[in-house]
């Protein structure tokens, strides 16, 4: 007897008879079919689950410059990492961004341009001099090798003047002020 189980969004289900079942994948877009692990599955009497696992080999490499685009100047260190679409679900660890502003995520999945597959990341650090790309980033995964581009905008100078309250216009001639980030 065999069985074919439709997976949507990661999940399926299906009631079988128990026995020992030989288990390959025949279609999963950007993924190697091959990688399946485990390849087998037992089935008891009793309600049973199974997580399988396949690998990707798709490259995206995401440049993160001042411009957000070929050329522009790098950041020199942070990290992102792959989530959903609202940027509120992690998967897998953060990929280090190097000091040419490349972070690269090996084995994602990819499509074509007939189906590409979408992928989700949000920068989680970023050097000293520029500021974090707060959006999520999106990027269309349509070959096998995609590169895409994130913009960090350089941080701003500011510039401040304390003077005496009492006295208007006497500077304050030596002072510290301090700034504590309270919000994003």
């Amino acid at each position: 007897m065999a069985y074919q189980v439709t997976i949507t969004n990661g999940t399926g289900s299906l009631a079988m008879q128990k026995g020992e079942y030989a288990v390959t994948c025949t279609q999963a877009q950007g993924y190697n079919l091959t990688s399946l692990s485990p390849t087998t599955y037992t089935v008891t009497t009793a309600p049973g689950s199974q997580a399988f696992t396949l690998t990707a080999d798709g490259t995206l490499t995401l440049t993160v410059n001042e411009t957000g685009a070929q050329g522009g100047t790098p950041i020199t260190s942070g990290s992102i990492v792959m989530t959903d679409q609202t940027g509120a679900t992690e998967y897998g660890s953060a990929v280090t961004i190097d000091q040419t502003g490349v972070a690269t995520f090996n084995n994602v999945p990819y499509g074509d341009g007939t189906n590409p597959i979408t992928l989700y990341f949000k920068q989680t650090a970023t050097d000293a001099d520029h500021n974090l790309y707060e959006s999520v980033i999106t990027v269309t995964m349509d070959a096998q090798t995609v590169t895409s581009y994130v913009k960090n905008d350089p941080i701003a100078l500011q510039s401040f003047t304390l003077t005496d309250a009492t006295y208007s216009g006497l500077p304050v001639g030596d002072a510290i002020l301090e700034f504590d980030k309270s919000t994003d």
